[in-house]
């Protein structure tokens, strides 16, 4: 039964790795940076959360 599990969490573990790289990653990238264009062309910013009180 543990070896199930262990095999199990491999193969997830396999495939996690592999959607993560190559093609996916670039298309995950892709698709931040046209939402972040979109937004900023509509006139939202970035702004740090970040802040210090004197």
């Amino acid at each position: 039964m543990k070896k199930i599990k262990i095999l199990a969490l491999a193969a997830i573990l396999f495939c996690a790795i592999n959607f993560l790289s190559g093609c996916a990653l670039l298309l995950v990238g892709g698709l931040a940076g046209t939402t972040g264009y979109l937004a900023a062309k509509q006139g939202y910013g970035v702004q740090s959360p970040v802040t210090k009180n004197k």
